[in-house]
């Protein structure tokens, strides 16, 4: 799809929404609670729900999932913590949207659905949090960024490192120069799995059917092909749905690498990817990927520019998921659970650089959630907007489209495009 033509529809569905549940846009006082709407309760969102149910100041009153039994498991779950809890079930995120009483919308869909969520969600006039990638397409992160500049609605992307009490210690120990100047960061994420057990091949409902899940709903614009319930509730094998590692995993870490270094969208990338493993009929998702991604000068970090190389594999596990910061005069090897720093040789070094270890001790999933409800309290800027999401997914989105022409994707910020 053509930028010009893809802003425009946005821009079209955008107005036609704009007049969409505004009733549940309210200034919250200090003993309101907040009024939750939830739209897709897959696998994800119920470790989000968990964590909303946790906040006294937080209430879940609906549901919109294109699968009856999600719908029913939500309601079933607000009940079992509060009896009287009245949680209205919508079969589409429209129906969620027209309905008053809803204050701001957790967005939990797969991929390929955020960017039009998203949109709806800010032309209702509501806050929103969306689970990361932010958007499939790079065009859409353009669009939803263009359509937050007036209305200036609380978004947080779910890249809950964001919120950790270590990338902010990384940050310093980066950005401070305290490890010289770094020309290169690595970062990967490992998996491994029984032999019976795919990557990505999660339990389907006995009672899949296209009487059960709205299929039409679910595929939007996706390749239209006939029910298919592996599809549906197995949709990360799939590049119609998914961006597989790169929307699922790398787009954690570089989100991160982006907090640390102070960087945005790349100068360029390349992506490679491949089923060696998990080679199943109708998977297209690669079970083994690598890209290399090149930041332009002007990081605070990093004023040359630097470079990340990136590898994910679902054949292996030891070597885990870490980033590491290549300085000229130390190293910082972390992820988000714990961070080292490393001198290099006296010989090679310019300063004395301090062993720093620390240990995460927070919930970064919950704190990140937090985060989001205290900003649409009090209308700060979340920890990781609209833009920073648009920054990594604009990144990702440039891997993949490199994978799929067999050629280098490189970001021309003035005109806000990608070019293949």
């Amino acid at each position: 799809m053509q930028r010009r033509a893809f802003l425009k529809g946005a821009a079209t569905t955008a107005a036609g929404l704009s007049t969409i549940g505004l009733a549940g846009s309210r200034v919250l006082g200090a003993n309101d609670a907040i009024r939750v709407g939830i739209i897709g309760y897959g696998g994800r969102c119920r470790y989000l729900v968990e964590r909303i149910l946790g906040f006294d100041d937080v209430r879940i009153v609906a549901i919109a999932d294109t699968y009856t039994g999600w719908r029913e498991a939500l309601v079933q779950k607000v009940k079992e913590k509060d009896a009287t809890a009245n949680v209205a079930a919508y079969g589409t995120y429209r129906e969620l949207l027209d309905a008053d009483g809803i204050d701001a919308v957790v967005i939990a869909t797969p991929e390929h659905a955020h960017g039009r969520h998203l949109l709806a969600v800010i032309a209702s006039g509501r806050d929103v949090y969306c689970e990361k990638p932010m958007v499939h397409k790079w065009e859409e992160a353009v669009a939803v960024v263009e359509a937050n500049k007036q209305p200036k609605r609380i978004i947080q992307i779910g890249t809950q490192r964001r919120s950790s009490d270590i990338y902010p210690v990384a940050r310093e120990i980066v950005q401070s120069g305290k490890i010289g100047q770094i020309t290169q960061v690595r970062a990967w994420w490992n998996r491994n799995s029984g032999p019976n057990d795919p990557q990505w091949r999660y339990p389907i409902p006995d009672d899949a059917s296209p009487e059960t899940c709205n299929w039409k709903e679910f595929q939007y614009d996706a390749s239209h092909v006939p029910f298919d319930k592996h599809r549906y509730f197995q949709w990360r094998c799939y590049r119609d749905y998914s961006g597989g590692p790169a929307g699922d995993l790398m787009v954690h870490q570089l989100d991160a690498i982006n907090m640390v270094m102070g960087s945005t969208e790349p100068r360029a990338a390349v992506g490679m990817g491949e089923i060696y493993r998990w080679t199943e009929q109708e998977r297209s998702t690669s079970d083994t990927w690598n890209a290399l991604i090149e930041h332009p000068g002007g990081a605070a970090a990093a004023q040359p520019g630097f470079a990340i190389s990136y590898t994910s594999m679902f054949s292996n596990v030891h070597y885990d998921y870490r980033e590491q910061y290549l300085g000229t005069d130390g190293a910082l090897d972390m992820n988000d659970r714990d961070l080292k720093v490393y001198a290099e040789p006296d010989w090679a070094r310019t300063k004395d650089v301090a062993e720093v270890t620390f240990e995460s001790k927070t919930d970064h999933t919950k704190d990140h959630l937090r985060n989001f409800f205290d900003c649409c309290r009090s209308r700060n800027k979340p920890n990781c907007s609209e833009v920073d999401g648009a920054h990594a997914a604009i990144a990702a989105a440039m891997t993949l489209l490199a994978q799929a022409k067999g050629r280098q994707a490189t970001w021309d910020a003035a005109k806000q495009q990608v070019k293949v």
